[in-house]
């Protein structure tokens, strides 16, 4: 309290649209108005695309050496579907990830005055380049992202321009990020199993159902925090008073015995799976089904393209908190 944020006032001027801050009746417009784009049906009409993606970059890992997945398959994904979706140049990938990075940075633990400065610096300049995107969309606009932003109305009601531009960046960090992380977990807990990696990938719903497993077993972001409106009781004896912080424990709750039979136990049949990975309530992830797709689609392809894909040494977790993911995946095939 009474922090001086001056240093941040790029940062926090994102921030102040996201809607990850945002409470009733403000995020109820703002995330109606942005769900137009990723609704099931206008994801799905990605799938061909992911599917072409994940081919042409499983091409180009160099046969007979180990690859390490996470540059090489992992990151590069879901970045090229983002970018194509926004309608920025895919050549642009790199430096959305710089900037999406230091912006991320924001959220770990450990953060410093050097981080905060290039946080702010990063989201300065990822904010200006969208606008210059945002004004070329308004005058041409295309089948992509922004311009579906710019035409989606409710009630008349349009989103401004600078909640198109932290929807943006919130869609891009938020997917992008987690995704990484998602699918090098998934890589390594399947491959854990041993035996015939082909009975996770049988059918689309084995595919499915394989990936709601990988999100349970490994999830990608273990804690996310929130705040108390009203004072409440989350169990006996405990009260919670409004404006406090509560650490929601995600990966703790994918283990939760109670609801779970059996949690240590990577069961892609379960019949209880109701994982929270994506969240739950008016904050669940917006782009859940993207997320869903792009790992289905790309975990499907890997494994059918190098059934004896095999971990080439031990996986390696990165030391950071609350995202959770490998530091290197080095797999041979």
């Amino acid at each position: 309290i009474g922090q001086d944020r001056s240093h941040l006032r790029a940062f926090d001027g994102v921030e102040a649209n996201s809607m990850l801050e945002l409470e009733p009746p403000v995020h109820t417009r703002l995330r109606t108005l942005v769900n137009r784009a990723f609704v099931s049906r206008q994801v799905e009409r990605l799938r061909a695309r992911v599917e072409a993606l994940a081919n042409e970059l499983i091409d180009r890992f160099e046969p007979g050496k180990a690859v390490d997945l996470l540059p090489a398959f992992a990151a590069p994904l879901p970045i090229t579907i983002i970018a194509e979706m926004l309608g920025v140049p895919v050549e642009m990938g790199p430096q959305l990830l710089d900037w999406s990075h230091q912006m991320v940075a924001m959220y770990m633990h450990g953060r410093t005055r050097a981080i905060e400065e290039t946080a702010n610096r990063a989201a300065r300049e990822f904010a200006d380049f969208l606008r210059g995107y945002v004004t070329e969309r308004r005058r041409n606009p295309g089948d992509d992202l922004l311009s579906l932003l710019i035409s989606a109305q409710e009630d008349g009601e349009r989103l401004s321009e600078d909640e198109m531009v932290s929807s943006a960046i919130l869609l891009l960090n938020a997917g992008h990020e987690a995704t990484v992380h998602q699918t090098g977990n998934a890589v390594r807990s399947i491959l854990m199993q041993g035996g015939d990696v082909s009975r996770f990938f049988g059918s689309p719903e084995a595919t499915a159902a394989t990936v709601e497993e990988c999100l349970r077993f490994d999830a990608p972001l273990h804690m996310f925090a929130r705040y108390a409106y009203q004072e409440i009781e989350v169990a006996p004896g405990i009260v919670v008073q409004p404006g406090e912080t509560i650490g929601l424990l995600l990966g703790m709750a994918n283990h939760d015995p109670r609801a779970f039979a059996d949690p240590l136990a990577f069961r892609p049949d379960r019949a209880d799976q109701k994982n929270v990975s994506f969240g739950a309530g008016i904050h669940f992830c917006i782009g859940a089904p993207l997320a869903r797709l792009e790992l289905q689609v790309s975990l499907k392809t890997l494994f059918e393209r190098h059934p004896k894909l095999h971990l080439a040494e031990e996986a390696r977790f990165r030391d950071t908190y609350h995202f959770h993911g490998l530091e290197t995946l080095a797999v041979g095939f």
